[in-house]
């Protein structure tokens, strides 16, 4: 079940970058030609902030955030585990934060217009809650599969990456 969400997760990111650059694409060509769509914009702001929101999760599943380990990859194995849990601790005390202040700013939202499209800014500001509730889900799934031994959690970059 679990990899069905995560296909329709990640399906959805990518069908919203795509719409995104449609978007951005439109609204181009429609103002060279001197007909121009003001509503592509906002549009494209909508769907470039739900694809920002799965995508940060998918990341996060992946592993591709950034990591700076200069010094602790230095350290003995055992601390590397104990710092990572607790920055995993911190990132959901965090993430928690996003989600409760996220929550306020989207009820602020809701007689906001977007733009000329006529629907609620809320669906753009509701997008930093989901979010970060999809990458909390993620870290609590990470700190269980550690404290069962399913998954061992370093704070270690992946050398050779590029970008």
């Amino acid at each position: 079940m679990t990899s069905k969400l995560y296909k329709l997760e990640e399906g959805l990111a990518m069908a919203f970058f795509a719409g995104t650059c449609f978007m951005v694409f439109l609204g181009a060509v429609s103002r060279t030609v001197g007909s121009p769509l003001i509503w592509s914009v906002d549009v494209a702001q909508l769907l470039f902030a739900w694809s920002c929101a799965l995508g940060a999760d998918i990341a996060l599943k992946h592993g591709n955030h950034v990591v700076i380990d200069i010094f602790t990859r230095r350290l003995p194995e055992k601390l590397q585990v104990f710092l990572a849990v607790l920055w995993q601790v911190l990132i959901l005390v965090f993430l928690g934060l996003l989600i409760w202040f996220g929550m306020k700013l989207t009820l602020l939202n809701t007689q906001r217009s977007l733009g000329d499209v006529g629907i609620s800014y809320a669906w753009v500001t509701v997008t930093v809650p989901v979010g970060a509730a999809l990458m909390a889900i993620t870290t609590l799934g990470r700190l269980c599969r550690c404290a069962m031994g399913q998954e061992r959690i370093l704070i270690q970059g992946h050398d050779g990456d590029a970008i």
